[in-house]
């Protein structure tokens, strides 16, 4: 029973052409993996020296980083702390990109 206002159901029209069956689109570099190669990404070249100095670096300057808390607490904030909080920043972040992408 159809109400005033509502619209019929749906048919089909047997008159129609046949649907072509769902085909799954995929970008470029979407291709499902190659057996044996599940999870697997190509790696990027990583520059090891770098990276290394980048990292000792890094540590170096965290190491710094309590003493001039320290002292800020007590009134007395070296004009490198922001520099140094910034330099981990950016060494931090370079850090990242080179190892995970």
């Amino acid at each position: 029973m159809q109400l005033p206002g509502q619209n019929p159901p749906w048919t089909p029209n047997p008159n129609a052409p046949p649907r072509p069956p769902d085909v799954e689109h995929h970008l470029p570099g979407d291709e499902p993996p190659q057996p044996g190669q599940e999870g697997k990404r190509p790696q990027p070249k990583i520059d090891t020296a770098q990276v290394k100095r980048d990292a000792d670096q890094l540590a170096k300057l965290a190491d710094e980083i309590p003493s001039s808390v320290e002292q800020a607490n007590k009134g007395v904030v070296s004009k490198d702390l922001n520099d140094q909080l910034k330099r981990i920043e950016k060494l931090s972040k370079r850090l990242r990109r080179e190892l995970f992408q």
